[in-house]
């Protein structure tokens, strides 16, 4: 009895995975941005590539997909032989003229910013340096008046040790 269940169990999973491979083939012959691979096959069917290739039929999907993509391709290349129209061309150069100038934008700032954060760590470091500076020369001096103060405390010693 407990073995039927897991035959049964293992029928319903194998089922649900064949119809998870078979949506993300129908996917991806509807989208041709994704990639007609095992890897992306597995990825949109959530299972692991040995899964696809221990079963034969979606490996000859893909290649018919892939097929379909090349034949497509081919005919949209014959089929074009008109100059494009100069609008489309500066309406393209415009679009890349755009990003590219967006690009540059975030670069300069990025670098604004980094700018800005290296010259408030200088700023806090020519600050902390002056407060050390200071610290130091307090502490020379205090160094002077106890090295005196023992000069003195050992000519006392050596006066009374005389004696």
């Amino acid at each position: 009895m407990a073995a039927q269940s897991f035959d049964e169990k293992n029928e319903q999973d194998f089922e649900d995975v064949t119809e998870r491979i078979n949506e993300a083939l129908l996917k991806m012959a509807s989208d041709s941005a994704i990639k007609t691979t095992v890897s992306s096959l597995a990825e949109l069917a959530g299972v692991h590539r040995n899964t696809i290739r221990n079963r034969e039929w979606p490996l000859s999907r893909i290649r018919e997909i892939k097929a379909h993509r090349k034949f497509e391709a081919e005919e949209r290349k014959k089929g074009d032989f008109s100059s494009p129209k100069p609008i489309d061309v500066l309406t393209d150069r415009l679009e890349k003229a755009q990003l590219e100038t967006m690009y540059w934008f975030k670069k300069h700032n990025e670098v604004m910013k980094l700018y800005e954060a290296s010259n408030e760590s200088i700023k806090y470091l020519a600050k902390t340096r002056d407060e050390y500076k200071r610290q130091v020369e307090a502490l020379k001096k205090d160094f002077d008046d106890l090295k005196a103060e023992y000069e003195r405390v050992c000519d006392l010693l050596n006066t009374v040790r005389d004696k």
